[in-house]
């Protein structure tokens, strides 16, 4: 008898998508303005650099790397992809969210709908980590990484608050 792992189940869908609300579709679209916005302050920042500065920095927040300004674009431009493919991805949470309390297959809507909003807003702080680093490099003189860790601190605070919140909707 031979059993085949790769037997497909017509029956299966990788997840079920989260139903399109007014705030959603608002969202999105002050999303893709902000990241427009973004966007051109990155690329007026890097107009007005000089040839040469900081690439990246030690835990200290020294500068030890030194390099041409548009090699930040790079990073930027990753940081970016993340954040599009996390505000699709909200639409489908099953697929794209696994956190504790939250049961994919078990979950009621209003799971659901909150896992979605976790992930948009999620993705609303890559831009403002984009902005960071950006004025982090470009325009202050201290290097400092406390803004960062404030905002990834402010990050972990969300996901806990929306965990909960996951938790008690069942």
């Amino acid at each position: 008898m031979k059993i085949s792992f790769w037997k497909i189940n017509k029956n299966f869908r990788w997840s079920t998508p989260v139903q399109r609300t007014t705030g959603a579709m608002i969202f999105d679209c002050v999303f893709l303005a902000m990241l427009a916005v973004v966007w051109g302050v990155i690329i007026w920042l890097i107009s007005r650099a000089p040839s040469t500065v900081p690439t990246h920095f030690g835990a200290s927040g020294q500068p030890d790397a030194w390099g041409s300004p548009t090699r930040h674009l790079i990073p930027q431009a990753i940081i970016t992809v993340v954040a599009l493919i996390m505000l699709v991805g909200a639409y489908f949470p099953k697929s794209t969210l696994n956190l504790p309390g939250y049961d994919k297959e078990k979950a009621n809507a209003r799971q659901h709908q909150l896992a979605a909003w976790l992930i948009r807003i999620m993705a609303a702080f890559m831009l403002v980590l984009m902005l960071l680093i950006a004025l982090s490099t470009f325009v202050l003189n201290n290097h400092s990484i406390v803004p960062v860790i404030v905002l990834l601190g402010v990050m972990v605070a969300v996901i806990i608050v929306f965990s909960i919140l996951m938790h008690r909707a069942k």
